[in-house]
């Protein structure tokens, strides 16, 4: 079904470049069963001309930002007027099946105890993709963070982050979830808030679904319904990435554990600059030895920068 006037789903895709894959999203949008939607595009002041793929959809309506706000900020402004029962956020390098939106909602209504449900993400081979994660405590941030990883791949600390023992067949609650696609009651958006704007880019899903088991409710993940998930593709176009990364991982540990938290973040940029240095030594890449160091410095100055906006 398309758009109604009473939409019983609400859902925001931000977008930044790759109008290919914002156009598939759109279509699958368009292709959706069982439920009426409203949706809104906040085009996030991409460089790449996206009008193209606004005239194919009429009954979308769009935002086209005069600067780069980030992934929050442009996900608080597309449900800012939001009328429906359920609220969706939506990535654009993601696309739904014909069921998913309203097999969503028949979970949540068959839980209600759930504040936000989360399907399946599978990539374009059809495997599932590891979009949950374990609490974000202080002391698994900075192990995974600071790069020991690179020495110890195999070390059950940073092995149990990807969650190996977890079912993708069972229905479950989880702690942490990627928002590829995540339907949420209405009640329970308004109870938990918008995401945190100053987290620019990343870590506000992580933040988000922590405030809303604090709030109590819980997060589900269903393995059907499915969407299908290309995977960062319009953020990897962004070569800020990794800079941002750092700053928004400072700002939520910050932001939760305080002092520890900012300490701890340093700390692990460092460490990483170092572990990251040492590999390519031991390794006998003397040359790209020095690029790197400088690199892991860079970014951990980076905490400290203001906002570009990309």
């Amino acid at each position: 079904m398309s758009l109604a006037s009473t939409p019983r789903v609400s859902v925001v895709i931000p977008a930044y470049n790759r109008a290919d894959l914002l156009e598939r999203c759109l279509e699958s949008l368009r292709r959706s069963e069982g439920v009426n939607w409203d949706a809104v595009v906040v085009d996030n002041a991409s460089p790449e001309d996206l009008s193209g793929v606004r005239v194919q959809f009429p009954e979308v309506r769009w935002q086209r930002l005069p600067r780069n706000v980030g992934y929050a900020e442009a996900n608080n402004l597309g449900l800012s007027d939001a009328r429906g029962q359920y609220r969706c956020w939506l990535n654009s390098d993601a696309e739904l099946l014909p069921d998913t939106l309203s097999g969503l909602v028949r979970h949540l209504e068959a839980h209600a105890e759930w504040g936000a449900v989360t399907p399946c993400n599978i990539g374009p081979d059809g495997a599932p993709q590891h979009t949950l994660g374990p609490e974000h405590t202080l002391p698994m941030a900075w192990l995974r963070d600071s790069g020991l990883h690179l020495m110890l791949p195999g070390a059950p600390p940073f092995k149990n982050w990807l969650l190996p023992s977890f079912s993708f067949r069972k229905e479950q609650e989880v702690l942490t979830s990627q928002t590829t696609c995540l339907l949420m009651r209405r009640e329970a958006y308004l109870q938990t808030g918008e995401m945190d704007s100053a987290l620019f880019l990343f870590y506000n899903d992580v933040d988000w679904c922590r405030r809303l088991r604090l709030a109590g409710w819980k997060l589900g993940y269903v393995p059907e319904p499915r969407v299908i998930h290309h995977g960062s593709a319009s953020v990897d176009t962004a070569p800020w990435k990794e800079r941002q990364l750092w700053r928004d991982r400072y700002r939520f540990f910050t932001k939760w554990y305080g002092i520890a938290g900012a300490l701890g973040v340093r700390s692990a940029c460092f460490s990483r600059a170092v572990a990251r240095t040492l590999s390519h030594l031991v390794t006998g890449r003397w040359g790209t030895a020095r690029d790197v160091w400088k690199l892991g410095i860079d970014l951990c100055r980076a905490m400290d920068e203001p906002e570009n906006g990309g």
